[in-house]
C-alpha cells in the first residue's frame, strides 16, 4: 500500500505493541519476518512530533541504533590493524543549511532519509545545572537564595590571569625557543593532555615545530598551535594552585598564541581547520585553569568556523569525504560545547545538532588506537547524556500537567511523566547507559567501582558513567525528598496518603542507585580535582552537586540509612578544592556551600 506522511513515529504499530526493535523501513524487517501488516501511525500536520512519554521511549529505542553504530566503530577500531574505510552510503552528515529530511543521507545504522529521527538536544533552561539544586526548598532553607546563573556570574567577573590581562597592551614578545625546553614541554603535552583530545598526530606537530625553530612564518596559525602545546605542557604540571605565576602556567607561550589566533579569527576570511584546532587548544588551556566561560568562548569560535567550513562545501557532500583531522575537530567542538551547555546553559553555536549525523573518527597510527577508543567512547556517552537532559530535564514538560502538591519549576520537569512512565523512561535510559559501557573493548573498559585505574582517560569514562547513572535516577530521590518534606509540613493533607513513592520498593531501589552513583562518583573524582585537567571545573561542580544530593538523602528518613559515612569524603573534596580556591572564584564559592552541608555522622562525632 502507498505510505506517505509528514513525519513518522519511530516504530510501527506491530513493533511498538510487542516492544520489538523497529528499523523504520516499509515494511520493517520484524513485520516482514512475521508476515504482519506494517503500519505506521499518521501524525496530525500541526503536531509533527509526539511529546508523550510513550513516544519519547519509542524514540529512545529508535536512537539506540546510533549507539550500536558507535559500538561497531569501537570494536572495529580495537581489532583492525589498518584504517577503517567507509563508503559514501555510510555517511552520517548533513549540512547545517539543509535540515530538511530529503537532504539527510542514510546512516550505516539503517536510518533512512524518510525517517527524520528527532534529535535529543540539550534544551534551553534545562534543570540539570548544579545551581538548580540550590533552588530546592530544602537546600534553600539551609543556604539561602542563589540565582540560577550564580556560577555564570562568578566566572563572568573574573579577570584574565597574569600576562593575559595585558594581551594588547604591549608589542608581541616571542618566548625563548630553547629546543630542549620545547621538547620537554611537548612531551608533557602528549603524555598528559593529548590523550584527552587527540586532535593531531605527534608527527604533524613535529613538522610544525621544525618550521617554528627555523623562525619561519612566525605569525601563522601553526605557530599558535605549537605555543599552545608548550603552554599546556607547562600548565598540566602545575598542581600547586598557582594563580598568577606566568612561568608555571606557561603564559609566556599562551599570550602570543592567543594574539595570533584572535588576529586570524577576526581577519582571516576563509575557514581554516588549523585555526579550529588552535582555538580548541586554547579552550583546553582555559579549562586547565578552571575557566569554563573562557574555554567555552574559544570552543564556540572553533565551532562556528567549522560550521562555516561545512557551509562552503556542496550540501550533498558526504562525511565519508571528511579528513580524519576534521572529524576529530568536529567531535571535540561538539563535546566541549555540550559540556558547557550542561553546566552553564550557555548560548549554542549550532554544532550540537550535527552530532547524530557526523561520522566517527578512526586512527591510522597503531600507537594511537587506545586514545582513539577513549575519544570515541567519551563522545558516545556525551550524546547519551544529551538524551538524558532532553528526556528528563527539559522545561517544557512543566506546563503539561503541573503537580498540585509539589512545587513546579525546572527542578520538577520530570514530574509530569507520572511514576510508571518515569520508571519506564529511566529504565530505558539506564539500559542504553549499560549498552554504552559494554560497547567499550574489554582491555579499555574501566571497571565499575573505586578500584585504581591505569590512566586518566579510563577515570574520565568511569566518572562519565556514574554522572549519567546519577542524573538518570535523581528524579526519584528528589521526588522522595519533596514528598517526605511535604508530609512533615503542618499544612499537609491526607492527599499524600497512600504515597506511591514512599511505599514502592522499586522507587527506593532507584533512590539507592542514585545515592550509590553519587558516592562512587565522589571517590573517583577526588584524584581528578587534585590536578589540572580539562575537566577540573566540571568535576568540581559535579562533586558539589553530588554532596548536595547526598545531604538531602541523609536528612530524609526514608533514605537516611542508604547514605554512608560522609565526613571522610566531604573532607577530601574540600581539601582538593582548597588548592584552586582563589578569591571570588567558583572553587571558593563551592567550598563555602559544601562546608554548610552537615551530615549526620558529623553531628554524631
Amino acid at each position: 500500500m502507498n505510505y506517505t506522511r509528514k513525519r513518522a513515529l519511530l516504530a510501527c504499530d506491530f513493533c511498538r505493541h510487542r516492544k520489538r526493535r523497529c528499523d523504520g523501513k516499509k515494511p520493517c524487517s520484524t513485520c516482514r519476518d512475521s508476515n504482519a501488516d506494517c503500519v505506521y501511525k499518521e501524525l496530525p500536520f500541526d503536531r509533527v512530533e509526539d511529546a508523550s512519554p510513550t513516544a519519547v521511549i519509542d524514540r529512545l529505542a529508535r536512537i539506540e541504533s546510533l549507539l550500536e553504530h558507535q559500538s561497531q566503530q569501537i570494536n572495529q577500531l580495537s581489532t583492525r590493524s589498518s584504517p577503517i574505510s567507509y563508503s559514501a552510503s555510510q555517511a552520517d552528515y548533513f549540512s547545517p543549511s539543509q535540515l530538511q529530511a530529503e537532504f539527510l543521507p542514510s546512516t550505516s545504522a539503517g536510518v533512512g532519509p524518510q525517517i527524520d529521527s528527532p534529535q535529543f538536544l540539550i534544551p534551553k533552561n534545562h534543570a540539570t545545572l548544579p545551581s538548580t539544586l540550590l533552588s530546592l526548598p530544602m537546600v534553600r532553607d539551609l543556604l539561602g537564595e542563589y540565582p540560577r546563573d550564580y556560577f555564570f556570574e562568578i566566572e563572568q567577573k573574573l579577570s584574565l590571569p597574569g600576562l593575559l590581562g595585558k594581551l594588547h597592551d604591549s608589542p608581541l614578545v616571542w618566548p625563548s625557543l630553547d629546543i630542549s625546553t620545547l621538547d620537554a614541554l611537548s612531551d608533557h603535552y602528549f603524555h598528559n593532555v593529548h590523550p584527552h583530545h587527540p586532535l593531531f598526530p605527534p608527527s604533524m606537530f613535529k613538522s610544525w615545530q621544525a618550521q617554528l625553530i627555523q623562525e619561519k612564518d612566525m605569525e601563522e596559525v601553526e605557530t599558535s598551535i605549537c605555543f599552545c602545546v608548550y603552554a599546556l605542557g607547562a600548565a598540566c604540571l602545575d598542581n600547586g594552585g598557582n594563580y598568577e605565576s606566568d612561568e608555571a602556567l606557561g603564559l609566556q607561550f599562551f599570550q602570543p598564541a592567543l594574539r595570533i589566533m584572535l588576529h586570524k579569527l577576526v581577519w582571516e576570511f576563509r575557514p581554516s581547520i588549523s585555526l579550529c584546532q588552535a582555538l580548541l587548544l586554547a579552550a583546553s588551556y582555559f579549562a586547565h585553569l578552571g575557566r569554563p566561560l573562557h574555554s567555552w568562548k574559544m570552543a564556540q569560535f572553533s565551532s562556528r568556523i567549522f560550521l562555516g567550513l561545512l557551509e562552503s562545501r556542496n550540501p550533498s557532500l558526504s562525511s565519508a569525504e571528511f579528513e580524519e583531522i576534521e572529524l576529530r575537530t568536529f567531535w571535540q567542538c561538539f563535546t566541549v560545547e555540550c559540556d558547557r551547555i550542561a553546566e552553564l546553559d550557555v548560548p549554542r553555536s549550532g554544532i550540537e545538532p550535527l552530532g547524530d549525523r557526523m561520522r566517527l573518527p578512526h586512527s591510522t597510527d597503531p600507537a594511537d588506537y587506545e586514545n582513539t577508543i577513549y575519544f570515541i567512547a567519551e563522545h558516545a556517552i556525551r550524546r547519551l547524556l544529551n538524551r538524558i537532559h532532553n528526556s528528563l530535564y527539559g522545561p517544557e514538560a512543566v506546563q503539561a500537567t503541573p503537580n498540585p502538591i509539589l512545587p513546579t519549576g525546572p527542578n520538577q520537569a520530570w514530574q509530569s511523566l507520572g511514576l510508571q512512565k518515569l520508571l519506564a523512561l529511566s529504565a530505558e535510559l539506564n539500559r542504553q547507559l549499560e549498552e554504552w559501557y559494554f560497547s567499550i573493548p574489554d582491555y579499555s573498559r574501566p571497571a565499575k567501582g573505586t578500584l585504581p585505574l591505569p590512566n586518566d582517560r579510563a577515570r574520565v569514562l568511569r566518572l562519565r558513567y556514574y554522572a549519567a547513572r546519577h542524573i538518570i535516577h535523581r528524579p526519584f530521590l528528589l521526588q522522595m525528598v519533596s514528598r517526605q518534606l511535604e508530609g512533615q509540613s503542618p499544612s499537609s493533607t491526607s492527599v499524600l496518603s497512600p504515597d506511591p513513592y514512599s511505599e514502592s520498593p522499586v522507587v527506593l531501589e532507584r533512590c539507592e542507585t542514585c545515592i550509590d552513583s553519587c558516592v562512587t562518583y565522589l571517590y573517583n573524582a577526588v584524584d581528578m580535582i587534585d590536578k589540572r585537567s580539562p575537566y577540573l571545573w566540571t568535576f568540581s561542580q559535579s562533586c558539589m552537586a553530588c554532596l548536595i544530593i547526598l545531604w538531602m538523602a541523609d536528612n530524609t528518613p526514608a533514605l537516611h540509612h542508604y547514605v554512608p559515612h560522609m565526613q571522610p569524603i566531604q573532607s577530601m573534596v574540600l581539601t582538593k578544592l582548597g588548592k584552586w580556591a582563589a578569591k571570588d572564584s567558583t572553587f571558593a564559592a563551592e567550598i563555602h556551600i559544601i562546608e554548610q552541608l552537615v551530615f549526620s555522622d558529623s553531628m554524631e562525632a
